[in-house]
């Protein structure tokens, strides 16, 4: 940590004034002054400069008046109060403090007294905090000048100012200006306090971090070293300066990568300063910071994210929300979620950050263009480069201007800019840049710099990728002697240039070469990272990749089940302590392994049974893992007795409501731009609610875990006579790649086949191209829409793609669990019909799964429920009497071209008629205006919840946008249609909001931009159905929703499972009114039979629903009865 010796606070000693400025102010006015500076010095050390300002004012006021304008005190409390501001990071309000102090001294004892000096130096410091580096250079210089003049060349005020001088240069990139000045300063103190003085400690940790940013770690640690030893004698063992040498030694540590030896000091230093300063210090908010830091290199990202969020909310609270910590605060926790993969959540954070910055500090400081890299990178990995490169070509502008055009910091931000051209693909604009950056570098810094191992990896990168191999080989190589020179061989760092020459060698098919490499960089990860860190999964599946292409694959198979282990531990971590989207986003940082693992299974040891059996296992525990975390989530939730989790999880109920009505309330006469920022908003404060509460409920959450969901537990817990059919939708692996050849190859669909109670035969089935059967299956749907009779030859063709080729696996088996992955999810295999003209309900029973392993948890205990609750025909417009009915074919689905809804009198017969069934379990009923929005959020676990109304699912599309709004319509089957007004434009990313059903008042709430009776899928999430045997929505499309490969389908289905449903009826496109209500009334006869499961009930209802459609239409036509699946538990 370099140290700028500047601005200090002064205690006035009253009565010792001298130089003929004999005081005549009344003493108590004075007495109160010197009362108040002490107030203030105590609220500065204590980390409340807030608080101390008033004071700081109040002191000032006083002294002028007691004093005069002029004095030297007045000078001195001047002085104190900008002190407070710059700390404030309010550097406007501290200047003319400054320079006012700096006039009155001037004037009041000469241009060379030594308090005039400290007040250009205190000037200095505060041009060097705002950037200003020439200003800040030519008041040092001053500075130096007098206390030369008066103090002779060897006063410790001397030294003073040369580590503040050399501090600036090092900070300009000037180390060769700097290190003399350090090492004479570091003289100057030994020969006149002493070699164990205090001060001489802090010219120690001065020359020692400029041999850090020199990168000679080696010259840097035992100058740390000395110095903490000299405090630690003088100051004792817990002095607030021993907590600083303890950061800045861990800091070394940190980028040694001795992981090891830094923790322990960082945590020490915290604990010191949380003992001294009181656990809301700035300095403890430092200090977490530093640690947090050090987790997140070490991939212990759940251990990182309480200490940034705990850093934020000291800085905010003693700081407030604007100064130049709380950005460097939100960059970090940015920084964070960037590891994470949560770009998402990163990018707001770094916005904030860059805002701060601008505001406090102007739009060209240096750590404004910071801010603005860290905010383009972001965009570069985004893959939106169009706005990451005006953000770099700023950045760039801003570093060259303030640091002139051979800074190192120049040097990295035409790194950056160079990256981003060489993702694009324009080679010959990154590789001027790269070489540029090189040059910068090694004059700078030395040709053995890492900073200069950096670049030539880069530039090795561009030539691999260009395939100009011999030119990238000794740019790589001699990166790794820099970096095993500077760093040691045994840093992470050297691990991943090891990797990156093996990568090279492995394109030129250089195997033996690459080998040795890969196997030494696993090997230092292991030992600096643990054998658990995300970078050892990473190590594990290139080395796995590189025997594979040998066509070494048991070895290869060993190495990917490994890195599969490391990256279920990593997920169960992520999982306890982030937001919904940021498991998502994390989960796909996680899928290159995943891919390649399976992918070796299927093309080289789909013959081996351990294997198909390993890969059933790392699939069961990888699939549906979100919704199964949230559902445990859900449980702690409903089951806590905790007032503080009740109450985060109401205001995150409140939260998703207001969401749902902003979204479909549109902007109104704000700005589309407003609403959308209104819109994330609301995101934002969701996701920290969901995060808070899941590291609230994380314990709880953990003991209900599914048991072990191996291949033995599913397996003994399928029925007899039954096969779990697990679908996996994978990327390709090219094993084989060479140079520029592809090493991604288009996406198959996999199926695994698990016999009940055989677990040693597991079979695994490669379906074929992923994009051939997600094509028929939208043709499936699009002609089962328009009822179109092509549906039948589509059908079967389908049939054939992923049905027969399993069909000899299944045997004689007629009861089937599926699991299905991607587009699969979107079709009931029920309607595929095969040669002989059959459907496949007529020989199956199907029961659909989120994954495999939820038959593990069937049959549980599942909590107390309420009697049935059914909700059908509501009045949409809240007209007291119902109208005359509307004759036509009606759908029970909204267009989403438009959101307007007309009654559906076929709910009414079937709701009605299902009540009467129901009768003996006194069955709730709420039809016309009583079927509201209040009388389904405030149900608690109906045994049975029926819903028939409409159902709407929005696709994830740009929508047009003009003042005049583009109309929208909903479409009926009969032709009619009638223009409404329409939902808001843009592209809305959440499918939560954009599936749903409607109630009571839907269509007046559209009117007065409200949501009273829209239903989303977001606003389920707010139910309480634990106790819920079966949900039913007897609606349009009530399973469809965004696929998500690995986690099924983001839609009212999810959330109703993930709140609790054991089970659920939903529809995958379109249904008529009649033959749905004939239908439904007659499942909840067969289940009143008594001789049949809820799934069954299902099937035999869609089976007889068949026959009476052959009979009315002359064509048993799947449009009508097959719509309908089983979910969950039967």
């Amino acid at each position: 940590m370099k140290k700028i010796i500047g601005a200090i606070f002064v205690l006035l000693l009253v009565g010792l004034l001298q130089n003929g400025w004999a005081q005549q102010a009344p003493e108590d006015e004075l007495a109160q002054a010197k009362q108040l500076n002490q107030q203030v010095i105590r609220l500065y050390q204590q980390g409340q400069y807030a608080e101390a300002i008033p004071l700081a004012e109040q002191e000032l006021a006083i002294r002028e008046k007691a004093s005069g304008p002029e004095h030297p005190d007045t000078a001195t409390s001047l002085n104190n109060l900008a002190v407070l501001y710059k700390t404030m990071g309010n550097y406007a309000q501290a200047e003319p403090l400054y320079q006012r102090a700096l006039v009155i001294r001037e004037k009041a004892l000469g241009a060379e007294h030594p308090d005039t000096a400290q007040s250009l130096n205190s000037l200095a410091t505060l041009y060097y905090g705002m950037g200003d580096y020439a200003q800040a250079e030519s008041l040092y210089q001053s500075v130096l000048a007098i206390r030369k003049k008066v103090l002779g060349p060897e006063h410790p005020a001397i030294a003073t100012s040369l580590n503040n001088l050399a501090v600036l240069y090092q900070t300009m990139g000037d180390y060769a200006q700097a290190k003399p000045l350090l090492q004479r300063a570091l003289t100057i103190l030994e020969k006149v306090l002493g070699p164990e003085h205090p001060d001489t400690a802090t010219s120690l940790s001065n020359l020692a971090a400029l041999y850090y940013d020199m990168g000679d770690y080696a010259q840097a640690e035992p100058l740390y070293q000395r110095a903490l030893t000299i405090l630690e004698k003088v100051l004792g063992p817990e002095h607030p300066d021993i907590a600083t040498s303890l950061n800045n030694l861990a800091a070394l540590y940190r980028a040694m990568g001795d992981y090891v030896q830094a923790e322990p000091l960082y945590q020490r230093a915290l604990t010191i300063l949380e003992k001294v300063l009181g656990p809301e210090h700035p300095n403890v908010a430092t200090n977490l910071n530093n640690l947090a830091e050090l987790y997140r290199d070490m991939g212990a990202y759940a251990q990182a994210e309480p200490l940034y969020q705990r850093a934020l909310t000291i800085r905010e609270k003693v700081l407030g929300p604007e100064h130049p910590a709380i950005a460097t605060s939100l960059n970090n926790l940015a920084a964070l979620y960037d590891a994470m993969g949560d770009y998402a959540q990163a990018e707001p954070l770094y916005q904030r950050a860059l805002t701060i910055l601008e505001k406090a500090l102007g739009p060209e400081h240096p750590n404004v263009a910071t801010s603005l890299n860290n905010l383009a990178v972001l965009y570069g990995k985004m893959g939106d480069y169009a706005q990451a490169e005006p953000l770099l070509q700023r950045v760039l502008a801003i570093w060259e201007k303030a640091l002139g055009p051979e800074h190192p910091d120049v040097a990295s931000s035409l790194n950056n800019l160079a990256l981003l051209y060489h993702n694009m693909g324009i080679y010959a604009q990154a590789e001027p840049l790269y070489q540029r950056a090189l040059t910068i570098d090694e004059k700078v810094l030395g040709p053995e710099h890492p900073n200069v191992a950096i670049d030539l990896n880069n530039l090795a990168e561009l030539y691999r990728d260009m395939g100009a191999y011999a030119q990238a080989e000794p740019l790589y190589q001699r990166a790794l002697t820099i970096r095993e020179q500077v760093l040691g061989p045994e840093h992470p760092v050297v691990a991943a240039n090891l990797n990156n020459l093996a990568e090279l060698y492995r394109n030129m098919g250089a195997y033996a070469q690459a080998e040795p490499l890969y196997q030494r960089a696993l090997t230092i990860l292991e030992k600096a990272l643990g054998p658990e860190h995300p970078d050892t999964a990473t190590s594990l599946g290139n080395l796995a990749g590189l025997v594979a292409a040998q066509a070494q694959y048991p070895q290869a198979y060993e190495c990917f089940k490994r890195a599969q282990q490391i990256s279920d531990k990593l997920i169960d971590q992520i999982m306890s302590f982030t937001s919904e989207s940021q498991k998502l986003a994390f989960l796909a940082t996680q899928q290159g392994n995943l891919n390649g693992f399976l992918s070796l299974l299927m093309q080289h040891l789909a013959q081996d049974a351990a294997a198909r059996k390993d890969g059933l296992e790392v699939w069961l525990r990888r699939k549906g893992v979100i919704l199964e975390v949230q559902k445990r989530f859900q449980e702690a939730l409903l089951l806590s007795d905790a007032p503080e989790v009740l109450k985060i999880f109401e205001e995150l109920s409140q939260v998703r409501a207001q969401l749902s009505q902003r979204f479909f309330a549109g902007p109104g006469k704000e700005s589309f731009e407003a609403y959308k920022q209104q819109l994330d908003d609301l995101k934002q404060q969701k996701d920290a609610l969901e995060a808070k509460l899941s590291r609230q409920s994380q314990a709880f959450a953990a003991s209900r875990k599914v048991a072990q969901a191996d291949v033995a537990a599913v397996a003994a817990a399928l029925p007899q006579d039954t096969v779990l059919l697990e679908f996996a939708r994978i990327d390709l692996f090219n094993f084989s790649a060479k140079g520029q050849e592809p090493k991604w190859l288009p996406a198959h669909y996999l199926a695994f086949i698990l016999h009940a109670g055989d677990v040693e035969h597991v079979q695994l089935i490669d379906l074929g191209d992923a994009q051939t059967i997600d094509n028929e299956i939208a043709r499936l749907r699009r002609f089962m829409e328009t009822r179109d009779n092509q549906a039948m030859t589509v059908a079967t063709h389908l049939y054939d793609l992923v049905f027969a080729p399993l069909q000899q696996a299944l045997g004689a088996v007629q009861e089937v669990f599926i699991s299905p992955d991607g587009n699969l999810n979107l079709i009931p295999f029920e309607v595929l019909l095969d040669h002989d003209g059959n459907y496949l309900i007529e020989q199956y029973q199907f029961l659909y799964l989120a994954a495999g392993r939820d038959v593990v948890g069937f049959g549980q205990a599942h909590g107390q429920s309420q009697p049935p609750l059914l909700m059908g025909d509501p009045d949409f417009d809240f007209v007291p009497t119902p109208g005359p009915s509307q004759e036509g074919n009606y759908s029970r689905s909204a267009d989403m071209r438009g959101l307007h809804f007309k009654r559906l009198p076929g709910t009414r017969i079937e709701v009605e008629t299902i009540h009467g069934l129901l009768a003996d379990t006194q069955p709730q009923l709420y039809t016309d205006q009583q079927a509201r929005e209040a009388a389904l959020i405030g149900a608690q676990a109906p045994r049975i919840l029926h819903l028939a109304t409409h159902g709407f699912f929005l696709e994830d599309q740009e929508l047009p946008y003009d003042e005049s709004w583009q109309r929208r319509t909903v479409i009926f089957y009969d032709g009619t249609s009638q223009p409404v007004k329409p939902i808001a434009p843009g592209k809305f990313e959440n499918p939560l909001l954009r599936s749903g059903i409607v109630l009571s008042g839907a269509n007046k709430s559209f009117e007065d931009e409200q949501d009273e009776g829209i239903i989303t899928a977001e606003k389920i999430l707010g139910l309480k159905l634990r106790g819920t045997d079966m949900v039913v929505l007897s609606a349009c499309e009530t399973g469809l929703g965004d696929v998500q490969i690995g986690e099924g389908v983001y839609g009212l289905r999810r959330t109703f499972m993930q709140v609790g449903a054991k089970s659920l009826v939903m529809s995958l496109w379109s249904v008529p009114d009649q033959e749905t209500q004939e239908l439904m009334v007659q499942f909840y006869k067969n289940i009143l039979s008594g001789k049949m499961n809820r799934c069954q009930a299902l099937r035999q209802a869609a089976l007889q629903q068949m026959q009476i459609v052959k009979e009315r239409y002359d064509s048993p036509h799947p449009f009508y009865w097959g719509a309908f699946v089983f979910l969950g538990e039967p």
